[in-house]
């Protein structure tokens, strides 16, 4: 079955933005359910400079109908100025937690 639902990861360098950001996306039902990840090494350049730092990441549970204003608002919430914001359209999903997120977000 076509779960019509998506994942949106990003990462952040607390934990508590990534709690009160997600509480913010989760009140206004755009997304349904939410993972903050354990802390976890990323390594990339910004600015020309190699970078080590420890961030959480964080998987938004939504539908692909719902993303984009999801992702929109993720960007004007999120404390970085280049966050990673990136939507990854799920193929499959069972169908009672599909209908769960479908209903919640609507």
């Amino acid at each position: 079955m076509d779960s019509q639902l998506s994942l949106i990861y990003t990462t952040f360098a607390t934990e508590e933005d990534a709690v009160r950001i997600t509480r913010q996306l989760l009140e206004k039902h755009l997304v349904a359910c939410v993972n903050v990840l354990s802390p976890l090494k990323s390594i990339y350049v910004w600015e020309g400079q190699l970078e080590e730092t420890q961030e959480f990441g964080v998987l938004f549970k939504t539908t692909r109908e719902k993303a984009p204003l999801a992702m929109e608002t993720l960007q004007d919430l999120h404390p970085y100025d280049v966050p990673a914001i990136l939507e990854i359209p799920l193929g499959r999903g069972g169908a009672l937690f599909t209908k769960w997120v479908q209903d919640y977000v609507r």
